[in-house]
């Protein structure tokens, strides 16, 4: 399975993290899903960072809640899964009323994870989603008797610099200086930097990173 590295070079005079997430795709209907800071790491000037992880793909469950005025995602429990193969799952509750993921199969549309939320009731708000390299990038409240499929991106990041945490929600639509990077297995390396004009852009990626941009 692949794994994937960026460099992220802090040029500005800005303080504050670096923070990777998805963009859900677009769907004929709005589906509720909310994007999450997958990764995140603080940057001083003059200093970089690094992220790596695998493309491993799973679902996951947890709970959202606000802390020090920021709404964030807490994963407990995680499945690996595989969008061509076992890419269906149920969400239910066991004997004790406790959530929990079972039957993990085949049968869900090619390319997508899917979630089968079953009837339950539960005494704190569910939400659920998928994870890339066991890290949760996109979540939904839970809601019985529906079907959520989630559609990852296992070779595409997105590149924002601001005052996040790994788990955050990020409001996608609301941002403006952002930076796409696509890796492949023949480029699994890339380098993001954050100018001394503040903007954000992709530069070649040296074949060894110097300690600092």
């Amino acid at each position: 399975m692949p794994e994937y590295r960026l460099t992220c070079v802090n040029n500005s005079n800005l303080h504050g993290s670096f923070a990777l997430y998805q963009v859900p795709p677009q769907t004929p209907a709005p589906s509720g899903v909310t994007s999450l800071a997958w990764l995140a790491r603080p940057a001083a000037p003059g200093t970089q960072v690094r992220f790596s992880w695998s493309t491993e793909l799973g679902f996951i469950w947890g709970e959202r809640g606000t802390f020090a005025g920021r709404t964030a995602f807490t994963a407990y429990q995680y499945v690996a899964a595989d969008p061509d193969r076992e890419n269906l799952i149920d969400f239910t509750a066991d004997s004790f009323g406790a959530p929990t993921f079972q039957n993990l199969r085949t049968g869900g549309s090619r390319g997508a994870l899917t979630i089968r939320q079953l009837s339950a009731n539960f005494d704190f708000p569910i939400h659920l989603g998928i994870a890339v390299g066991r890290s949760p990038i996109y979540t939904v409240g839970f809601n019985a008797n529906v079907l959520s499929a989630f559609i990852p991106h296992r070779h595409r990041c997105w590149v924002v610099f601001g005052s996040y945490s790994a788990g955050e929600t990020i409001d996608v639509e609301a941002l403006t200086n952002t930076q796409v990077v696509d890796f492949s297995t023949t480029s699994p390396s890339q380098r993001v930097e954050l100018t001394a004009e503040n903007i954000l852009r992709q530069v070649t990626a040296p074949q060894t990173d110097p300690p600092f941009g």
